[in-house]
C-alpha cells in the first residue's frame, strides 16, 4: 500500500461544528457527519465510517446551500472508533453558513 503525503495546509481553518451530508456519487450511499474545523477551500469532519484516500465525494452543507464535490485527503481512525476524514474542496466556499451559496458545479 502507497504511504499517504500529506501537504501543508495553505490556509488556517476555523472551528466550527456543523451537519454536512457526504454522498458518495458512486454509489448514493451518504452519511450526516458533523465538521470539526472548516476553510474556503477543505474541511475536517467527523464520521462513523472509513473513506478512501483521493475518493470523490459530494459535500452538502445542511444548514445552508452550500454544495460542492470534494476529495479525502485523509482518513485517521480517533480513539473512540470514529473518523476524522480531511476534505478538499474543488469550489472553495465563500461563506459555508450562508443561505445564497451556489449548487455544486458539476
Amino acid at each position: 500500500m502507497a504511504q499517504e503525503v500529506r501537504v501543508p495546509r495553505a490556509e488556517d481553518r476555523v472551528p466550527l461544528k456543523m451537519f454536512v451530508k457526504l454522498s458518495n456519487p458512486d454509489t448514493g450511499s451518504f452519511e450526516l457527519a458533523q465538521t470539526l474545523d472548516i476553510s474556503r477551500h477543505g474541511a475536517r469532519v467527523l464520521s462513523k465510517h472509513p473513506f478512501d484516500h483521493n475518493q470523490q465525494l459530494l459535500v452538502r452543507s445542511i444548514r445552508s446551500a452550500f454544495s460542492s464535490y470534494a476529495r479525502v485527503a485523509h482518513c485517521d481512525l480517533r480513539p473512540d472508533g470514529s473518523f476524522a476524514i480531511g476534505l478538499d474542496i474543488y469550489r472553495p466556499a465563500p461563506d459555508w453558513s450562508s443561505p445564497a451559496v451556489l449548487a455544486p458545479s458539476h
